[in-house]
C-alpha cells in the first residue's frame, strides 16, 4: 500500500498534532512527521535523519525524545491501538448483540480512517510487525471480534463455524474497503457507509 496513497490524503494536516505528545511540542512534531513518513514509505523505508529533516530539528534532538526509530514507531502504534479500543467501547451498548458489536467495530475503524488517515494507514500496515515482534500489540479489536463471534455462535445468533475464519472475513468487509479509500477508489467519508458495512458483515457471519 505504501507509496500509492491517494493524492492529497494528508492535505490540511496540522503538523503540530502528534499521537501521544501535547500539541505544539517538539515531540508532537516528531510524531506527526514520523507518522506521515511511515504511512507513505513504511518504517523500513524511513531514516531518523529523514524524520528530523521533516520537522526541522537535528538528529541529536530526535534522540533526546526517542531512543530509536523502533521505539518511536512502537509508542505510536500502541497509542493508536488503544485509541481503537476506546472508540469501540464508546459505541458498544450494554448487553450488545452481534450486530451491535459489528456496528461498534465498524464505527471505530471508520472514525479513525476519516479522522486521521495517517494513523489509520500506519496501524493497518504495521499491525503484524508490532504484534509479531512482542506477541502483544495491546488491545486488539480483531481479537474482540473473534471472541464475540464465538460467543454469538454459542448463543445461536449465528451458525456454528470457525470463529477466526468468520471474524477475518467479516472484518475484511471494512478493512479492504478502507484500504480502497486510501487509494481514492471509495467515496469518502467512510462513516457514511457504516450501515452498509454492518449489513454486509452480518451477511458474512450468518453464512453457514
Amino acid at each position: 500500500m505504501t507509496g500509492m496513497l491517494r493524492d492529497g490524503i494528508f492535505d490540511g494536516v496540522d503538523t503540530n498534532v502528534g499521537v501521544t505528545a501535547k500539541t505544539g511540542t517538539t515531540k508532537a512534531r516528531i510524531e506527526r512527521a514520523a507518522l506521515m513518513l511511515f504511512a507513505q514509505h513504511g518504517m523500513d523505508g524511513v531514516s531518523i535523519k529523514q524524520i528530523a529533516e521533516a520537522c526541522t530539528i537535528s538528529d541529536g534532538a530526535m534522540y533526546r525524545h526517542f531512543k530509536s526509530k523502533d521505539a518511536l514507531g512502537r509508542q505510536m502504534f500502541e497509542a493508536i491501538h488503544k485509541k481503537l479500543e476506546a472508540l469501540v467501547a464508546a459505541h458498544l451498548k450494554p448487553n450488545a448483540t452481534m450486530e451491535d458489536i459489528a456496528r461498534a467495530l465498524t464505527k471505530a475503524y471508520c472514525e479513525l480512517a476519516d479522522g486521521d488517515p495517517a494513523q489509520f494507514v500506519f496501524h493497518l500496515t504495521h499491525r503484524n510487525y508490532f504484534i509479531a515482534a512482542s506477541g502483544d500489540g495491546g488491545a486488539d479489536p480483531s481479537d474482540l471480534m473473534t471472541d464475540c463471534v464465538a460467543e454469538a455462535m454459542k448463543r445461536g445468533e449465528i451458525p456454528d463455524g470457525d470463529p477466526e475464519l468468520r471474524s477475518a472475513m467479516a472484518l475484511g468487509v471494512v478493512m479492504q474497503t478502507a484500504e480502497y479509500s486510501l487509494y481514492g477508489r471509495i467515496k469518502l467519508p467512510l462513516s457514511q457507509h457504516v450501515e452498509t458495512f454492518v449489513r454486509s458483515i452480518m451477511a458474512v457471519l450468518r453464512t453457514a
